[in-house]
């Protein structure tokens, strides 16, 4: 078993890779649930989301979210009755908003809903939120102004001065049953090259994940989200910026280095080798981690994989 720590974008295209070479029921996600937010009346799960979509081969390839030739003429009509409509959502990818929410209503556990979705959709992967209970991605702004990440990454599309990220409701998450299980069954775990602020952070940072990766990190890989000083995807940079971390593969290995004993940073960045593991004391290997195509991903799939003695 292959476990991932999972935003939206980046780890999505490295799972790719390891379908390739492994079975799907081979393979576990814990995927980041603090970008969820309640919208039009439907409580919606974007990396989630994205994560059912990409096992059932549903998934929108070009744009990493949404199903594959959507149409969007349910928000048209909406714009008519003069709503605010900034976050688009499909007309087929309305049916899982509307089947969750309802289940949600009567009081189901996100981690069950998550699994009845799977296993309509033919899924063997084991998909998992990182938490049952609400938890959320908050920007306060320069200006005072307190507001969900998706209204600071798709509303203004990042045009947004920050001075602080929070995790609204870390203290009370609740890690889904079976997660700390199939971390345990795992023979390596993986986090991903997703956004490490808004991804990963509110992950790592529910107490008993922490705990098990601190207690666990031999068998854990990370993977850098940035090359050189730019990142895969998303607003990485700034975000890093208003954490008063530099936005590099250092900057990263830094945020890590209680989690893993090991981190990939990409061929670009091999010269950096030596000063990230004296300031991080992590093992630093160089590979490219850049995914233009499935043979990248599928590459550094095999490679992670013997590296751990796997295949």
């Amino acid at each position: 078993m292959i476990t991932f720590l999972s935003g939206g974008t980046g780890t999505p295209k490295l799972i790719q890779g390891f379908r390739e070479i492994l079975s799907d029921k081979d393979i576990a996600v814990i995927a980041n649930s603090a970008d969820d937010i309640w919208l039009y009346g439907l409580y919606i799960s974007p990396d989630i989301d994205t994560i059912l979509y990409l096992f059932s081969g549903l998934l929108d390839g070009e744009k990493y979210w949404g199903i594959n030739n959507d149409t969007f003429q349910t928000l048209d009509f909406l714009k008519r009755y003069n709503e605010d409509i900034w976050f688009n959502l499909g007309d087929k990818d309305l049916a899982l908003h509307l089947f969750r929410t309802k289940k949600l209503r009567r009081g189901e556990k996100l981690s069950l809903i998550i699994d009845q979705v799977a296993k309509q959709l033919g899924i063997s992967a084991k998909i998992f939120p990182s938490s049952e209970k609400h938890i959320e991605t908050r920007i306060v702004t320069k200006e005072g102004d307190d507001i969900h990440f998706q209204e600071f990454w798709v509303k203004h599309r990042g045009n947004v001065s920050i001075d602080k990220v929070y995790i609204k409701g870390i203290e009370e998450a609740i890690v889904p049953s079976g997660v700390l299980e199939t971390l345990d069954e795992s023979e390596i775990v993986i986090i991903g090259p997703s956004n490490p602020i808004t991804s990963i952070s509110p992950i790592v940072e529910i107490d008993q994940i922490r705990r098990w990766f601190q207690k666990n990190k031999e068998k854990c890989i990370a993977i850098s989200p940035v090359v050189g000083g730019s990142p895969l995807s998303g607003p990485t940079a700034e975000l890093m910026k208003a954490e008063d971390r530099e936005s590099t593969a250092l900057g990263v290995a830094q945020m890590y280095k209680t989690l893993c004993s090991c981190f990939i940073i990409d061929n670009q960045d091999k010269g950096r080798t030596s000063e990230i593991e004296q300031q991080t004391g992590l093992m630093v290997e160089a590979q490219d981690i850049i995914f233009k195509d499935i043979d990248v991903a599928k590459n550094l799939a095999n490679y992670i994989l013997q590296r751990g003695n796997v295949v």
